[in-house]
Formats: C-alpha cells, structure tokens, sequence
C-alpha cells in the first residue's frame, strides 16, 4: 500500500491514537481540530514534530486521500452540514459514536448532506486504549467495520492493519447498525459489567 494522506478530525484519544499509529506506518496525517494552539495540540505537535501536521478542519480537508471523524459524538452533524463541500466525495471512516438514545452513527446525516462521500464506519466499537495496545497474551483482537468492496475498502483494512488490528468486514453500509451493537456490547463488558476498558474481540473458526 502507497503511503496515504489522512485527515483525522479530532486529536482527542481516539484520533491521537490512531494519527499517531498511521504516522508510525509512513502515513501523511494531518490533524484538524478546533484549536490548533490548544495545550493539547502542541503536546502532539511536540510529540510528532514534522511526521504530522495540526490545523484547522478546513486545512486537514484540504488535500488528503481518506478522512477520518474522530470527535465526539455530539458534534457530528454540525461539523458534517459546516464541512459537506469538502466531504462530499470523499472517503470516509466514522468512528464516532453518538450517546444517549437514537442512531449511535451519523450515516443519515452523512447521506443527505455529503451524497457522493463512500462512507465506512469502523474504530467505533472498541475503546482507545486498545488501539493503543490491540496484542491480548499474544493474540491479535479484531475490528469490525462495515461499508462497500473496492479499492476503498483495500484502504480501510490497510488502515485497520496498520494499527495492529485484524479487519473484520460485517458488509456494506446496511450492516451498519450490527457494527455499532458491537459497540454497544463493548460499552456493556467494558464499563456496564465492570471489565474495564482494555477489552477486544476475537471471530474463532475451523
């Protein structure tokens, strides 16, 4: 796989961790976040130092070749109607999960105001600390994703390699909604049965 141009939007847990592994597999990450001067922002910045670049959302749209939303939950329709002309078209992997009731994933508002994006929705069903770490006792967890075939999902499962995890495709977008129960299944374990929150998936067969 050629080296991507990755804009992840968000530079919180679940986007630091993920830029900074794709920085580490030779990847072009630029991040796009609200405040590029943020104590936060800088912290990366001094981290990664040329490997990445820290701008505003507009900036990380600019020029990439896959996009990745990793904000909360909550502002993912205003960043998606704000952005729509530079998404549209674009591929994109949510990773975003809505809390409190309804839809944990933004795909309608995906389709009405970015019709042309080919949306995936992966990284949404594990915590950060386990893309940080994805190795249990030597074994390999798995990720669920969904979304189309093609050369685009060539990328995502490059991109879900790159991260140490096994890419498991559940389908294309109308499997969305069983890859965000698995999301909820992890909130179950991980915080509702008290596991904690390094826990992952493994699909076992003969």
């Amino acid at each position: 796989m050629n080296e991507l141009r990755i804009a992840v939007l968000g530079a919180g847990n679940i986007g630091g961790t993920l830029g900074r592994k794709w920085a580490a597999a030779g990847h072009k990450v630029s991040f796009g976040v609200t405040n590029p001067d943020s104590e936060r922002a800088q912290a990366l910045r001094a981290e990664l130092g040329t490997r990445v670049t820290i701008g505003s959302v507009t900036d990380a749209l600019t020029d990439n070749d896959v996009v990745v939303t990793a904000i909360p939950g909550k502002a993912m329709d205003e960043t998606i109607t704000k952005h729509a002309a530079q998404l549209d078209g674009k591929l994109i992997i949510d990773t975003a999960n809505k809390l409190g009731g309804g839809p944990m994933n933004s795909f309608a508002t995906f389709q009405t105001h970015t019709p042309r994006a080919r949306v995936f929705r992966a990284f949404n069903t594990l915590g950060w600390e386990n893309f940080a770490d994805p190795v249990y006792d030597g074994i390999q967890a798995d990720l669920f994703y969904c979304g189309q075939g093609g050369d685009d999902r060539e990328v995502v499962e490059q991109m879900i390699s790159d991260v140490g995890l096994r890419p498991i495709r559940l389908g294309d977008v109308d499997q969305i909604g069983l890859v965000d129960s698995v999301g909820s299944l992890w909130f179950a374990l991980a915080l509702g049965q008290g596991k904690g929150r390094h826990l992952a998936f493994k699909v076992l067969s003969k």
